[in-house]
């Protein structure tokens, strides 16, 4: 679990969206396919912090 909110926690942070589309350009993805990707996880770390605690609230 330690490891999820780990990954939470860098997805927050704008450079870890520079680094998965500079990723996903290097792996051969469009520019177009590279913002469907990223809007995906976009959604998915919407999503995701719905459901997580701030921090110092539990």
């Amino acid at each position: 679990m330690n490891i999820f909110l780990n990954l939470i926690e860098r997805l927050r942070e704008p450079s870890s969206w520079g680094g998965i589309a500079v990723l996903l350009t290097v792996f051969g993805l469009s520019q177009d396919q590279a913002g469907a990707v990223t809007e995906l996880l976009t959604a998915a770390a919407a999503t995701a912090s719905i459901f997580m605690h701030e921090k110092g609230r539990r």
